[in-house]
């Protein structure tokens, strides 16, 4: 990199880091140069002031773990060993405490990132080791227990960067560190617990400027949670919900929800045990979980969606079943559900009620959560339940996957949900692939599906909306290797992925053509990767299947070796039975489009010529010559003289 490439750093907040291109970063600024559809790599995502953990990490406001011997001993393991792993589960604030561990790494501030894996398992090798930076590495909720190596390779690595002045923090899950291979990673992993909860909620009143609150922490109805001591995720959330209370009377109401309601729910599981209600527990319990899964549905489908549940748990559901039990008003009152014209609702000035409900029935019932989860998803996919009421299953299921970090779920509604129910799957796994934290999990799911030898045709689908839609303009490098692999797996000609690679050209032009030209580079230099080269003709056959997507491909033909590459690709697909028929029509648009504009007509004869100069390549050409009415097309019959001449004049060349 010359030094006028190169910006100063003062301000990580504000200022660009040193050597970096900004070029190279879009939307929470992830890379998107040297991608690589398979094999392994990182992505380096800027930690700003924008960065949440960034701002609770700030002066004033960071609050150390409890632990307070184990949180030195972290700062001295990084300065000694150039990394530290920080052993908590998540919600502790661990990431916060890596942010503030990196900051004050050094006397100068230090560019930061989140390294964002691309890899089939953790490996150091795509590790980053540029000099004078700081890294953060969640090495959380590993699927397969790693290579006995890489232990041993990360104390490796973190001398190495040491050397270089940088610094790396591994964030990982007492479940899952552990065994011989962690062995050599001890003398620099800690064991830390979430900061001081009233301690943290003081600091984040004061950071939202509610100093004058802080007084209210004092009160009797904070003694249980004081107690109780909550992980630094729950603490801030109540700081949250203080900020916005409207007056100090709301404190006991925002400690009742910030504790999921847990007796109010406990009360409603309970039954109505009033005189004369003849409701069953059970059937009182289905209603209360049909009527949190459907909150603000239809009062049909809250009752059907209860009416399922039983069946699957065995209560007889026959007509004479139905007509002996109690009715369904009275299965409403007993549930405390009320109606709003054809609307049925829990209890509306207790919010969040209906998530905790779903939340206590999952945690309260683990044995159950395969039935539960089908379940739900069963009632989202029913075509009797009006799609309106089937996005409030998925929205609801949605957020019981983020809190609970359930990939299960998601997987569900993934295999669930097909046909004209499959946009409400792309709505939920679109905003869970962006969530800040629950993000990495969907993000690692889509790639594994399309690195699966053979997945569903639905599911490739599926990855190919998402990739295109709104997530895929937001973290367009994420999206489009994951992209790039699913056209390894659809048809050649695919509409959705010629839709979706229009979607990113119009909105990350820069990002699909480096991202497309690396992947043209990395299939010339592996000749024997047919893996890579199906997936990159597929997604140059839907590149050149949209006008825009064509005019990006043309704006970077103009000189060597990109235009060398595209025609290759074009050869390529002329030569592969299962693409010919789609790569042909292309063609023949191409000629629709330019055969009568002046200005690209004879940039896009030239590239054609070069496209069929061998003589080998000409077969693509007689469907392409020949009109309906049997007569010889001049546009291709020039593309033919040229090309002809061109071989010619090679093999000249080649004699002389």
């Amino acid at each position: 990199m010359s030094e006028h490439d190169r910006q100063d750093a003062t301000d990580p907040a504000t200022q660009p880091h040193p050597g970096v291109y900004l070029t190279h970063f879009g939307e929470k600024g992830v890379q998107a140069y040297n991608l690589h559809l398979n094999g392994d790599h990182v992505l380096p995502v800027p930690i700003t002031a924008s960065d949440a953990e960034w701002k609770a990490s700030g002066e004033g406001r960071f609050v150390p773990p409890r632990n307070a011997d184990h949180w030195a001993e972290a700062s001295k393991y990084l300065e000694e060993h150039g990394i530290v792993v920080l052993c908590a589960p998540p919600g502790t604030g661990r990431r916060t405490a890596a942010v503030r561990l990196l900051r004050d790494a050094t006397d100068g501030p230090l560019p930061l990132f989140d390294l964002e894996p691309e890899w089939s398992g953790p490996t150091v090798r795509p590790l980053p080791r540029q000099a004078g930076q700081g890294y953060v590495l969640d090495l959380s909720d590993l699927a397969d227990e790693p290579a006995g190596r890489l232990g041993a390779d990360l104390a490796q690595l973190g001398e190495e960067l040491r050397d270089k002045g940088s610094f790396l923090v591994v964030l990982a899950t007492p479940a899952d560190w552990h065994g011989n291979w962690t062995e050599p990673t001890l003398r620099f992993t800690v064991r830390l617990e979430s900061p001081d909860a009233k301690a943290l909620v003081a600091a984040e009143l004061r950071a939202h400027h509610r100093g004058e609150r802080v007084v209210w922490l004092e009160g009797a109805e904070f003694q249980e949670v004081w107690l109780a001591n909550p992980h630094a995720r729950a603490a801030r959330r109540l700081a949250d919900l203080l900020v916005q209370a409207s007056d100090r009377g709301q404190v006991q109401t925002l400690i009742d929800q910030f504790g999921d309601w847990h007796t109010e729910v406990e009360a409603l599981l309970a039954g109505d045990r009033t005189k004369g209600n003849r409701s069953p527990v059970l059937a009182v319990r289905a209603m209360v979980w049909a009527g949190a899964l459907l909150h603000g549905g239809q009062r049909s489908s809250v009752i059907k969606a209860s009416d399922l549940l039983l069946t699957r748990l065995g209560v007889p559901r026959d007509p004479a079943g139905v007509l002996a039990d109690a009715t369904t008003s009275s299965r409403l009152t007993a549930a405390k559900i009320s109606r709003d014209g054809d609307r049925a609702r829990h209890d509306v000035s207790k919010q969040g009620l209906p998530a905790a409900i779903l939340r206590h029935l999952w945690d309260e019932f683990p044995t159950q959560n395969d039935l539960l989860r089908d379940w739900a998803v069963g009632i989202a996919a029913d075509r009797d339940i009006p799609e309106g009421d089937a996005r409030l299953v998925t929205s609801a299921l949605l957020r019981l996957a983020v809190h609970r970090h359930d990939r299960a779920i998601l997987d569900a509604l993934a295999h669930g949900l097909r046909g004209s129910r499959r946009p409400l799957v792309v709505e939920a796994l679109t905003e869970a692939a962006g969530h800040p934290e629950f993000g990495r999990y969907v993000r690692d799911r889509l790639r594994q599906w399309m690195d699966s030898r053979n997945p569903p045709d639905s599911r490739v689908e599926l990855v190919i909306e998402i990739c295109g839609g709104s997530w895929g303009t937001r973290q367009p490098a994420l999206a489009l290797t994951r992209l790039g692999k699913a056209a390894g797996h659809a048809r050649f000609g695919s509409p959705s992925l010629t839709i979706a690679f229009r979607q990113l050209v119009l909105l990350r032009p820069d990002y699909v053509g480096k991202a497309v030209a690396q992947w043209l580079k990395d299939t010339e230099s592996r000749g024997d990767d047919e893996k890579l080269r199906r997936q990159t003709l597929g997604v140059f056959l839907a590149l050149v299947s949209s006008d825009e997507g064509t005019d990006l491909v043309l704006a970077d033909v103009r000189a060597s070796p990109a235009r060398s590459r595209a025609v290759q690709a074009w050869q390529w697909l002329l030569s592969v039975d299962a693409a010919v028929h789609a790569a042909t029509a292309q063609l023949r648009r191409w000629q629709e489009r330019f055969e009568g504009d002046p200005e690209r007509r004879e940039a896009v004869l030239e590239l054609l010529a070069d496209i069929f100069a061998p003589p080998s390549r000409r077969s693509a050409l007689d469907g392409l010559m020949v009109t309906e009415e049997s007569a010889i097309h001049p546009f291709w019959r020039e593309v033919l003289e040229r090309a002809a001449h061109r071989h010619r004049a090679a093999e000249e060349a080649r004699v002389s």
